[in-house]
């Protein structure tokens, strides 16, 4: 065989990277990429700097008048004081959230592999952990991004249901977790492990939604 044609046959073989931005328009095809070939340097990059962006216009391009609203005259002279700091300490969240969202994604679905005899690794639950989480980044952004436009709490998502009630409602951290976003990025989140994991589909589906739920509790508990 010639040098030329093992060159050729080396390029036929290499594995296609998945796309991280593929993840909006063509999953499916990413998560069989992934599946030979799965990536955790590059995605978690691009999602850190997706998300990063838009905790940096949630910090910077955000109006603080809907919280001076519902602040004390004292409570007003504080913020003042540590708003800045308060701003500096939301941007950096978003480099934070993806890393931290995906081990733990990766760490309670290898439980879960193991416990179904699936022969997925630790490193392919990261990647998709990380590859889905940019419909989360995308989310953080739009929704800065109509806040900041309309000055509104940024607490309060645009693609929720919390938008069609009052923010006093006494589900509203609730309505704040159903969202748009989230939804999305559940349902991608069960094909991944479909074809990446070999999980089927009743427990691709019942694992993510009570993975889903846990992170509802977890809001509604923390808020």
């Amino acid at each position: 065989m010639s040098e030329l044609q093992k060159k050729d046959e080396e390029i036929t073989l290499k594995p296609v990277k998945p796309s991280v931005f593929g993840m909006i328009l063509n999953p499916s095809e990413q998560f069989e990429r992934l599946k030979s070939n799965p990536m955790v340097s590059i995605p978690f990059l691009l999602v850190t700097l997706i998300y990063t962006i838009g905790t940096g216009i949630m910090a910077f391009g955000m109006e603080s008048s809907w919280l001076l609203a519902e602040l004390s005259p004292e409570e007003a002279e504080l913020f003042a004081e540590i708003e800045m700091f308060m701003r500096i300490m939301v941007l950096v969240t978003g480099l934070f959230v993806p890393i931290i969202g995906a081990l733990v994604f990766a760490v309670i679905f290898i439980i879960i592999a193991k416990m179904s005899s699936s022969a997925v690794t630790f490193k392919k639950l990261l990647s998709i952990g990380l590859f889905v989480s940019v419909i989360g980044g995308l989310g953080v952004v739009f929704n800065a991004m109509m806040s900041t436009i309309f000055g509104t709490n940024p607490d309060i998502p645009f693609t929720s249901l919390a938008i069609l009630f009052s923010e006093n409602n006494s589900l509203s951290n609730l309505l704040i977790s159903i969202e748009v976003f989230a939804i999305w990025q559940l349902i991608v989140t069960v094909k991944g492990l479909r074809k990446v994991a070999n999980f089927g589909p009743a427990l691709a589906w019942l694992s993510t939604i009570v993975f889903y739920f846990i992170g509802i509790l977890f809001v509604v508990f923390v808020s």
